[in-house]
């Protein structure tokens, strides 16, 4: 073994720990020398390491990019980031985070001389660059298996000594904090902010633990998916041995901490004497807020600069909601990190490759704004990959205006020649930004095939749902501008800055010849407002709430030209003609504040329509479901009332026909009554029943 790889393998023999930097490796070569060293190298800690990328090495732990979350919370000596074919930024921030202190992350990559067409894109030399130009991180050639740097000696460390459970003197007050206001009953909101490896969700367990001991019955726990709480739950059971532990639950003789989704939270009655809530930035704040009203001690945490990049954006806006509706709410800060040491050259190179500590423009230095001297413009990827400061600008604009902003859009505003970029600016400085996707321009067979459901293209969102939700069987063929993100800095909103640059764009997007241009999002009535206000108007509701956000998705759709125009006429009239029925149904619970929005036709038709006729051809042959041609199933079961009473009609199907149209029972109550399995054999009877019917009239 060569020296240099003696040294890295010398590295491995430290015991670690937080007083540590964590070492990253370049291994620059083939697949199999690669393969090689590290067999060498890790030896002694196969088990140790973690190997993520696309296809499984032959004898370490594996995670594939897309699994990396997964790993949120646990930690390892090693990883290897295997990115010889491509580079996953959101795997790459997330993974990062599981490298303990004084432990090494490994990044394999082409040979040298390949990396300039292999990294040919902006984001790839971005990565390349961040490589070439930094001192802390050693490059290891295949060529010359010689490295040389500095030995990952131990840091000095600020930490001072605390008695376990606790790790740092922030944790422990941040612990207290939380359980004297608990206690004594303040009601105050507490918000608990750090970035990754500081101890939050270790700090959320311990305290839940020691509250259940000091005699709290009921406390709720919720985050974005139950697998970010797996390390408040192993701290939880810590510290309660004698607990009944299971996934998501313990119980503490009849005190319980139990896992609910923001869903459940919002739409089932659950009780809490104290609610916490992780990962609160990756929650809508609408949510957030329900979560105020609903229960009396609320405990928010959430990382800064995270891996889903949305820390920023929180604090504005559920900061001035706190503000608001509850002034005495505590700020907590943890700041000392636990798994690794201070300034970490692993932390160092994420966040400036990735933009995550990326900030807006402080309005001072903007200025007061003339809204007549707005710049707004079409701005080119390479324009942006040339300039770090508008860059920034873009990507923390991003961060603050959506809750799902995640590294790899980085790569996304850099690379995506499908996207285009819209900036208003002013001062030389970014105010808006707007991301327009483009999609459809589908052949006839294929468009056909997607309004069977037999395909479903990726990222062509409202192609796919014009034409397979909205039943309109060659409404892919067009071509479509959706407005993904639209951001305004908050220190300049409601001003017609986000409506000047929304015109701008619907007027480019009309001479580059696009039929219709539309957006998706979480529906409130204040963004329904803003885009009517442009002329757009909703053609498709979601039935279902968006678990993340508790809001309905809706499409909404603007007609750029005559086969625009021909699309949005189809799609309105099924739109308005449906919605009745919807709200009657799979709908009924969609806010009064919302329902209100929609007028409402109530008026039955005296016969079947040709859209009933092609919507029940496609209910009866293709993948379409009930409530995508309700109007026309509704109408058919009201006309055929005479036929469906007949003695010879099946009583199942009449049952299940009536309970259905005539009642408006969900699918569920449907199967129990009638002694079904479950909501899919209910659905297949109907579907029988839908059948036999057609077949008799």
């Amino acid at each position: 073994m060569s020296p240099g790889f003696l040294q890295i393998k010398k590295l491995l023999s430290n015991e670690g720990g937080r007083n540590l930097h964590r070492q990253v490796f370049i291994f620059a070569g083939n697949e199999s020398w690669q393969q090689d060293a590290l067999n060498n190298i890790l030896l002694d800690h196969v088990s140790d390491s973690l190997w993520v990328g696309e296809e499984a090495p032959d004898k370490y732990p594996f995670v594939e990019n897309k699994q990396a979350q997964s790993w949120l919370g646990k930690e390892k000596r090693v990883v290897v980031f295997d990115a010889n074919k491509n580079f996953d930024p959101d795997s790459f921030a997330a993974i990062s985070g599981i490298v303990m202190g004084g432990g090494l992350f490994i990044l394999l990559l082409p040979p040298a001389e390949k990396w300039k067409n292999i990294y040919s894109s902006h984001f790839g030399q971005r990565l390349i660059n961040s490589i070439t130009s930094s001192s802390d991180i050693i490059v290891v050639n295949q060529d010359d298996n010689e490295c040389t740097f500095t030995h990952n000696k131990t840091i000095t460390s600020s930490l001072a000594d605390c008695a376990a459970p606790f790790f740092t003197l922030d944790q422990q007050s941040a612990v207290e904090s939380i359980e004297k206001q608990s206690l004594n009953n303040t009601n105050k909101p507490i918000v608990l902010v750090s970035d990754r490896g500081r101890g939050k969700s270790a700090a959320l367990g311990i305290a839940a633990a020691r509250l259940i001991q000091s005699g709290i019955k009921n406390i709720v726990i919720t985050a974005p998916r139950l697998r970010a709480t797996d390390i408040i739950f192993k701290h939880i059971a810590e510290i309660l041995p004698d607990a009944d532990v299971t996934r998501g639950k313990v119980s503490y003789g009849e005190r319980v901490i139990q896992f609910y989704s923001p869903d459940q939270l919002i739409h089932d009655d659950i009780n809490a004497d104290l609610l916490l809530v992780d990962e609160a930035a990756a929650i809508p704040v609408p949510l957030l807020t329900s979560f105020l009203h609903r229960y009396t001690q609320c405990i928010f945490a959430t990382t800064v600069h995270g891996y889903e990049g949305t820390g920023r954006g929180f604090a504005l806006r559920f900061y001035k909601v706190l503000n608001d509706t509850n002034p005495g709410w505590l700020k907590l800060q943890m700041k000392t990190p636990i798994r690794w040491a201070e300034n970490d050259l692993l932390e160092k190179w994420m966040f400036s490759l990735l933009c995550l500590d990326a900030e807006i423009v402080e309005p001072s230095v903007i200025g007061e704004v003339d809204n007549n001297k707005l710049e707004i413009e079409l701005i080119q990827h390479s324009v942006i990959a040339k300039s770090e400061t508008l860059l920034n600008d873009i990507f923390s604009l991003l961060v603050l205006a959506h809750y799902r902003t995640q590294p790899g859009d980085l790569q996304r505003i850099l690379d995506d020649e499908t996207l285009s970029i819209y900036v208003v600016k002013y001062n030389q400085h970014v105010l808006a930004i707007a991301l327009v996707s483009h999609e459809g321009g589908f052949s006839e067979q294929l468009a056909e095939k997607i309004y069977r459901g037999e395909r479903r293209p990726r990222g062509h969102l409202l192609a796919q749902a014009l034409t397979y939700h909205c039943g309109v069987e060659n409404a892919a063929t067009y071509k479509y501008a959706r407005v993904m993100r639209i951001a305004v800095h908050p220190k300049f909103q409601q001003q017609g800055i986000g409506t000047k640059l929304l015109k701008y764009i619907v007027q480019n997007e009309k001479l580059a010849g696009y039929d219709a241009i539309g957006t998706s999002f979480g529906m409130n009535a204040s963004l329904l407002n803003f885009w009517r206000q442009s002329k757009f108007s909703v053609m498709r509701i979601g039935f279902k709430r968006e678990q993340t956000s508790g809001e309905h998705a809706a499409i909404m759709l603007l007609p750029l030209n005559s086969q625009g125009e021909r699309v949005y006429s189809r799609v309105e009239s099924r739109f308005i003609k449906q919605l009745p029925f919807w709200f009657e149904d799979v709908l009924k619970e969609l806010p009064s504040e919302i329902k209100k929005l929609f007028p409402v036709n109530n008026e039955r038709q005296p016969q079947l329509s040709a859209e009933d006729i092609e919507d029940l051809e496609a209910y009866v042959k293709y993948s379409r479901n009930y409530e995508l041609c309700i109007a026309a199933l509704n109408n058919l079961v009201l006309h055929e009332q005479h036929t469906i009473h007949k003695n010879d009609f099946p009583e199942n199907f009449r049952q299940i026909l009536n309970d259905k149209v005539l009642d408006k029972k969900n699918w569920k109550e449907i199967g129990r009554d009638m002694g079904l399995i479950g909501k899919d054999d209910a659905r297949k009877l109907f579907q029988q029943a839908i059948f036999y019917l057609l077949d008799n009239t």
